[in-house]
């Protein structure tokens, strides 16, 4: 590292540490630092669906939707580099037990500025003639979702960074964070002390290695989820569509020219708490095979496809399922952004901005950023949903 002194340190090289960076350059925040213990996006955002959609169950998280998809929409103005942005739009299917929430929430999400719409089980039948919609109740349809790669996204934003000014440091562990009286005075390197008059910790599952040490531990537990890799047969060469299930709670991705990702929104499926430095990398057999026959069951086709098998990711999971983006209560000059819940990466575009000005000017515009303080399940006022979907964590 040739830096021992920054303005700001972003510690954490994901695709929102990579978006906060470039933000606070963009704003001129001074010299801004990047350390990232491994490369880029060698954490969760790595491994990534990096789906892109509007639909969330609260008001606050659909217009944060709405405007990152506009800037995945245009991410070579808006950022600059290549997302690799595929429009596919998404296909959300429910049974009768859900369809009434289905109703209220596409309902608010209308009337937040997303582009959904309910829509005739015919009409999404044309969408997707592959599927079978026997025991489907509703369907609503996104027509502007798709999917991004999460580790081109992640060196754009970074690229794009180190154009304004940022510096970039990967394979530099951050191993603790120093203060003085209150307030932080740098952070503590495997290559030794780098002085500075702010730090944004945006280290996902690793987050409380860093804040317990200071007193602080923030309602983030480090979760295993997985992945399957279907290889889909010709029968289905033509399913682009992101199709987001309900009634078996499983999402399929088409991923290139010729596999889907497969994995689950299932409660019970994203529960397993591990050691983000010792997790399985693999998906387990029988998750493959669990998952592989519930894409069968939506999508008949894929009886014939060929299992490639899978791999784990980490979620770092609130209670609520919403992240927490606040500034440290005992230490001055301290920012979290952690607890994505697996929405980190399609809210990261918003998520950057929002950080950047909360370290900036104490506030973040356009959206309230004090509904995601860490204080919040504490003081018994979490970011619920007024119409969640049956055993769904990840909504």
């Amino acid at each position: 590292m040739t830096t021992r002194r920054a303005d700001v340190v972003v510690v954490g090289g994901g695709v929102n540490g990579a978006s906060i960076a470039m933000h606070l350059a963009r704003m001129g925040a001074g010299h801004i630092l990047l350390l990232e213990k491994g490369h880029l996006a060698s954490g969760a955002s790595g491994r990534s669906g990096a789906m892109v959609r509007q639909h969330y169950l609260h008001p606050i998280l659909v217009r944060m939707a709405v405007e990152a998809s506009q800037v995945f929409h245009n991410f070579a103005d808006a950022v600059g580099g290549d997302a690799r942005f595929v429009h596919t739009g998404r296909l959300l299917l429910f049974s009768e037990r859900d369809a009434d929430a289905a109703r209220a929430n596409v309902a608010m999400n209308v009337a937040e500025g997303a582009n959904i719409r309910l829509i005739p089980l015919e009409e999404a039948a044309q969408l997707a003639p592959e599927l079978s919609l026997e025991d489907v109740a509703l369907a609503a349809y996104e027509p502007d979702a798709g999917h991004a790669d999460p580790i081109a996204t992640t060196y754009a934003f970074a690229n794009r960074a180190r154009d304004l000014g940022a510096e970039i440091a990967t394979g530099c562990a951050v191993t603790g964070i120093a203060t003085t009286g209150g307030r932080v005075t740098g952070v503590e390197t495997e290559a030794g002390l780098v002085e500075c008059d702010a730090v944004v910790a945006v280290t996902g599952p690793w987050v409380n290695q860093l804040a317990a040490p200071l007193g602080e531990t923030l309602a983030v537990s480090p979760i295993r989820v997985q992945m399957v890799i279907l290889r889909r047969p010709p029968s289905l060469d033509n399913l682009s569509t992101m199709i987001i299930d309900h009634t078996t709670n499983t999402y399929m991705r088409y991923s290139d020219g010729s596999t889907t990702l497969a994995s689950s929104m299932d409660e019970a499926d994203i529960s397993e708490v591990v050691n983000p430095d010792a997790y399985g990398l693999n998906a387990d057999h029988d998750f493959i095979t669990r998952f592989w026959g519930r894409a069968g069951r939506r999508v008949p086709g894929f009886a014939a496809a060929t299992p490639l098998g899978g791999y784990g990711s980490l979620y770092d999971l609130t209670p609520d399922g919403n992240p927490i983006l606040d500034a440290s209560p005992g230490v001055k000059g301290l920012y979290w952004a952690a607890g994505f819940s697996g929405h980190g990466f399609k809210l990261s575009p918003v998520v950057g901005r929002m950080m950047a000005e909360l370290v900036l000017h104490g506030d973040a515009t356009g959206h309230p950023i004090r509904a995601f303080r860490a204080s919040r399940f504490a003081e018994g006022d979490p970011l619920d949903t007024e119409h969640p979907y049956t055993g769904t964590t990840h909504q």
